[in-house]
């Protein structure tokens, strides 16, 4: 039988309190913990109101050259938000390789491709989770502009997409009634994406990382 939320709340702050020693620090820490640890469902927002579709990179592949390619799990992403266009019109949003794998399926005018900043070697940066809806809001003219995203990503990923997107103010959420991918590629170029525990212990240091910074200011 599955504990509300909040009673796992509730019996993580009595444990962090002796563990502590201070009531008020183990109950703060275990909003925080259940904020970041305890949501892997991403919220739905209905396909028929979707006019904007974001989609978020998962891993690449490493050529022999050294260059990164899209990969299996790109593909899957790639299909996903193709299908999704031709249910909705709207205009997708990509982060480079998801848009890569897409290819011509899109014409210019239906998908817009998110590439990341050069450093002073002219190689390409790491690009966030965060840099892209960074990217998307800015450029897109913001919430109003946009109007309903459907976030796609893999499973295990979208849940902090669609927090981010919210919290830059857009309205989104993963495509109701669709099925997310939720495939781990052991050949990825990103270690951390090889595998799901590997995955997920990733996630909740980014969600950690994030909770620190807003926090302190």
């Amino acid at each position: 039988m599955r504990l509300p939320e909040a009673r796992l709340e509730t019996l993580l702050a009595e444990h962090l309190a002796g563990e502590l020693g201070d009531r008020a620090t183990a109950e703060a820490l275990a909003r925080q913990l259940a904020l970041i640890g305890l949501c892997w469902s991403a919220p739905a927002v209905p396909v028929d109101e979707v006019r904007t579709i974001v989609g978020f990179t998962f891993g690449n592949r490493m050529a022999p050259s050294g260059n990164r390619t899209p990969g299996p799990v790109n593909q899957a992403l790639a299909d996903l938000a193709v299908r999704l266009h031709q249910a909705t019109g709207a205009r997708v949003w990509a982060q480079w390789e998801v848009a890569e794998a897409i290819g011509r399926r899109l014409g210019a005018d239906a998908l817009e491709a998110i590439y990341p900043g050069r450093d002073a070697n002219a190689e390409p940066g790491f690009l966030s989770t965060a840099g892209v809806v960074e990217a998307v809001a800015s450029r897109g003219g913001g919430s109003t502009a946009l109007g309903t995203v459907a976030v796609v990503a893999v499973r295990d990923h979208a849940w902090r997409c669609v927090e981010l997107c919210r919290r830059r103010g857009l309205h989104a959420g993963v495509p109701e009634g669709w099925a997310l991918p939720n495939r781990y590629d052991p050949e990825s170029g990103q270690p951390w994406t090889r595998e799901r525990l590997t995955y997920l212990l990733h996630d909740l240091h980014c969600r950690a990382l994030d909770r620190r910074d807003a926090l302190s200011g």
